[in-house]
């Protein structure tokens, strides 16, 4: 049998833990059952495996009642309206669809970013540097929908980049790491905090105990201010996992605790080689070639 993780043990959790375990799986069996025929029936290139997909099931069970503390009935609730919520947006076959993908293309030049190795954990790790993007050039090019339809691509990917990092290391992985540089960061980002606001519902909801650590990097002095409008948005457990780190040396000390050098770009302190543009592993895109570009038009 081949699967994606190492099958699921739940002979890992306390008797009591087994019985709501146990509950939640039989209660919401139809609900599975149903969902995988729909999943078969969505014909995607990525092959379907139901052995895989059984064995996920159960790390996925296991994920929503931690988050919801072991509490039986929100979490049948909550995986139920998940369910839902995949089908209603199409959520599993969005790796899939192309326009989606050239979003993420022309997001990227706005919003300097990559899906950059992996912690020591075994985590996908994605590094952004929210300082420098393009606010005026977001809101004018994208509308609300389609930058959430973009955050929920960018978790679909990072929920199969666990899956295969499950798969090379022989232990189950289902959470993400996430560096954000905030270097030159501008007040005006308070113009997009709705967007974070909805981004972090669908995380809350759909996607809980995704995030393994978030290490926010070069907080300039406006971050006090901008962490006090969204901190109140933030699940409780969820600010135990973010780390803010200063600027100067802390940064790469901080960071090499959790990630192996080759996995960080230099400008972080790590000694990564594995990238095409290494040591400039984050490209920031040169805007001045589009101005020249609409230039050599107007000729």
């Amino acid at each position: 049998m081949t699967i994606s993780s190492p099958l699921f043990d739940i002979n890992q959790l306390t008797t009591e833990q087994q019985g709501h375990f146990q509950t939640v799986y039989n209660e919401l069996k139809p609900n599975h059952e149903s969902y995988m025929e729909y999943k078969l029936n969505l014909q995607l290139k990525t092959k379907f495996d139901r052995e895989q997909e059984e064995n996920e099931w159960h790390y996925e069970l296991h994920r929503f009642l931690r988050a919801r503390k072991w509490n039986v009935t929100h979490t049948i609730k909550s995986i139920v309206e998940t369910i839902q919520w995949r089908i209603d947006n199409q959520v599993d076959s969005i790796l899939e669809h192309e326009p989606i993908s050239h979003r993420m293309d022309l997001l990227q030049k706005m919003l300097p970013s990559a899906n950059h190795g992996y912690t020591k954990e075994g985590r996908p790790l994605y590094i952004e540097k929210s300082g420098i993007l393009h606010v005026d050039k977001l809101l004018n090019r994208f509308q609300p929908e389609e930058l959430i339809q973009c955050h929920i691509y960018w978790l679909e990917y990072n929920c199969q980049r666990a899956r295969e990092s499950s798969r090379q290391l022989g232990k189950h992985v289902d959470s993400f790491a996430m560096i954000y540089d905030l270097n030159d960061v501008k007040m005006e980002i308070r113009r997009i905090l709705h967007i974070f606001k909805q981004s972090l519902y669908i995380d809350d909801n759909y996607y809980p105990e995704r995030l393994g650590q978030m290490f926010v990097v070069n907080p300039p002095m406006i971050f006090p201010a901008l962490w006090s409008l969204v901190k109140h948005w933030l699940d409780p457990v969820t600010k135990t996992k973010i780390s803010v780190i200063k600027k100067g040396s802390e940064t790469s000390t901080s960071l090499l605790q959790h990630i192996d050098s080759d996995q960080l770009p230099h400008e972080y302190g790590g000694s990564c080689q594995s990238c095409p543009t290494s040591p400039n592993c984050v490209s920031v895109y040169d805007w001045s070639k589009d101005i020249a570009d609409e230039k050599q038009k107007e000729q």
